[in-house]
């Protein structure tokens, strides 16, 4: 579909069927169904049972293995280059006044709702497996648990009505980049482009198996481009293209973009490589 208006039915489905995912979650990290003697504890694989060792004296509290952590943590706001989109179809308020205070409003509730249910499920799903946690943690569930087959459908629910938002994406993406953007208007570039994104796709999701690691190098690679690199330098092409008098503020707000810029790279190479490595690959 060109517009993406009528998803937003399904968009408030799929949002309460994270939110369910997450206070399921919640539950099963409080009832202790899952720890040794639990219901449910001799339901799943040995390999998926609870794995939660105490923290060695000596030991650190953090490694580098929290750079795979903030990767995995960057994909959750992947969703962000689609807000000129969003903005266009935003309806105007009925005063003709601006869009922007709307738009304000729709932007920091739906980033503030993504930080929150991605953190809660996050430490729901870690304090209930540790580190015999999946990167589809709902795998780690037992199939006889009924509350976790409505949390599966729940997020079922959310991925399909989600995915069109991030495939515009793709597709506008690999259009622009080899020069066919013009001609998206035309139902065969359109149809043709769909199918076909989504035929690799698909393709790939039948090869690549482990979740975590797709999330973890994707979101150290893609994911810091798209959230720290890309958008500090388009500010700094934009800041020396202007030319304009340099202020306290304005040279602040310079550094401050380098700044994220090189934290940003190095963000993508460390995450990276430390995914590879721990997906075996390197």
């Amino acid at each position: 579909m060109r517009d993406l208006s009528s998803l937003a039915v399904g968009s408030i489905l799929g949002t309460a069927g994270t939110v369910y995912t997450a206070l399921f979650m919640a539950l099963r990290a409080a009832d202790g169904s899952y720890k040794a003697g639990g219901a449910y504890h001799g339901l799943i694989e040995p390999a998926l049972q609870p794995k939660v060792a105490a923290l060695a004296k000596g030991q650190p509290l953090l490694n580098m293995n929290v750079v795979v952590l903030v990767s995995m943590l960057a994909t959750t706001f992947l969703a962000h280059y689609n807000a000129p989109k969003f903005f266009k179809e935003l309806a105007p308020p009925e005063d003709g006044g601006s869009k922007m205070p709307k738009f304000n409003t729709a932007c920091i509730g739906g980033f503030g709702l993504s930080a929150l249910l991605c953190g809660a499920i996050m430490c729901a799903g870690f304090l209930t497996f540790g580190s015999a946690s999946q990167g589809f943690i709902l795998n780690n569930y037992a199939t006889k648990d009924s509350l976790a087959f409505l949390a599966r459908v729940g997020i079922s629910t959310s991925i399909i009505f989600s995915y069109p938002l991030i495939f515009v994406g793709l597709r506008e993406g690999i259009l622009g980049l080899f020069g066919l953007d013009k001609y998206a208007g035309r139902d065969d570039v359109h149809l043709a482009s769909t199918v076909g994104l989504l035929a690799i796709v698909s393709g790939m999701s039948l090869v690549i198996k482990d979740l975590g690691f797709v999330v973890a190098f994707g979101g150290a690679v893609l994911g810091s481009a798209l959230v720290y690199v890309f958008p500090s330098l388009m500010f700094l092409k934009n800041a020396l293209d202007k030319k304009a008098p340099p202020t306290l503020a304005s040279k602040a707000e310079f550094a401050l973009n380098v700044v994220i810029t090189l934290l940003g790279t190095a963000l993508g190479c460390v995450g990276g490589t430390l995914s590879l490595k721990k997906a075996g690959i390197i």
